[in-house]
């Protein structure tokens, strides 16, 4: 049997197509250390009501630990109106929505961080009503 030079060219390209598939490529990674830490299960969620006009604590992130807040959901039996900040005033959010029965709900892609030792709390700015919240989140090294 003959072997035609196309044949061999063929079988030659095919191999080097499927070394180059097996091969290993370099590996990337994430920075050394771990990056959510806090025993074996670092999520975190904190569900409340706070009535009219007044500020309440969320969460304190412990000491040696960062919280991020991953998820938020603020509603109201009227306007809602509220404000996320913590213990030295830094605010991290604040919602105003005009509306019966309104709700606010957000899967935040750049997660709000609670430096360790801080406290986070919630400002019900709305007059007259209650709001509830729901937040979601993880412990992480700072």
């Amino acid at each position: 049997m003959v072997t035609s030079r196309f044949q061999l060219g063929l079988i030659a390209t095919l191999a080097v197509g499927l070394g180059f598939s097996l091969s290993s490529s370099e590996a990337i990674g994430y920075p050394a250390g771990p990056v959510i830490s806090f025993g074996t299960n670092p999520v975190w969620n904190m569900s409340d009501t706070v009535p009219s006009n007044t500020t309440a604590d969320i969460i304190t992130a412990p000491v040696g630990q960062d919280i991020m807040v991953t998820d938020v959901s603020f509603g109201a039996a009227g306007p809602l109106w509220f404000t996320l900040e913590l213990d030295d005033g830094t605010q991290l959010a604040y919602r105003k929505v005009t509306g019966i029965s309104d709700r606010w709900e957000r899967s935040l892609q750049s997660p709000l961080l609670v430096p360790a030792g801080s406290t986070l709390s919630v400002s019900n700015c709305n007059c007259g009503a209650a709001i509830f919240y729901t937040l979601t989140g993880y412990y992480a090294q700072p």
